[in-house]
């Protein structure tokens, strides 16, 4: 894999209903609305913004991290949006190994449409296909089933429990691991 092919500039990639574009500096007003509802983080590793701030800073971060090669997140933009409503991508690629670690969030309104599992397909393509992954992993808190069901969907199985890791919402819970190799990874058909 040619890393400067991936890191040149930020591949956009398309699904049904969606376009994922690299998360802008632009975006910190979208990614501020995103993550002060406390629906949205109730799972996640960090606490409910309270300051916009808050979502610029979230926005710069991603930039720089794209910019530094150590991880690509796209902004899901729904047809005809001109903002992103939620993020998917690799927080982190340990290219070496060939693994990366996927992560994604999306704002309530735009729960149980399928979304989320768009872009996740298109996502598990780039990695396996773009990146020559051999591997994906997803992390997430215990009883976040929405977020289990989407990484069951694509064949990820459930590899061990990290008790009490994660510091969340004044309490300590345990994460799961999952994983996908690219052995059992199924493309979707087209639609």
């Amino acid at each position: 894999m040619d890393v400067d092919e991936v890191f040149g500039s930020m591949p956009v990639l398309r699904t049904r209903r969606l376009v994922l574009r690299g998360v802008e500096d632009g975006d910190g007003p979208a990614l501020f609305d995103l993550f002060s509802d406390e629906a949205v983080t109730a799972y996640y590793a960090w606490e409910t913004f309270t300051a916009p701030r808050q979502g610029q800073e979230l926005a710069a971060a991603t930039v720089e991290q794209y910019r530094q090669r150590q991880a690509l997140r796209w902004g899901l933009l729904p047809d005809g949006a001109d903002r992103i409503v939620g993020t998917c991508g690799y927080t982190r690629w340990a290219r070496q190994h060939r693994y990366a670690v996927l992560g994604y969030d999306l704002a309530r309104g735009y729960w149980g449409q399928g979304l989320m599992s768009e872009a996740v397909a298109a996502v598990l393509r780039f990695g396996f296909e773009r990146m020559d992954l051999h591997r994906v992993e997803a992390t997430v808190l215990a009883g976040n089933l929405p977020s289990v069901a989407v990484l069951t969907r694509f064949g990820f199985t459930l590899e061990g429990q990290l008790t009490e890791r994660a510091w969340h919402r004044r309490t300590f819970h345990d994460v799961h691991i999952y994983g996908l190799l690219r052995s059992a990874w199924q493309p979707p058909a087209p639609a």
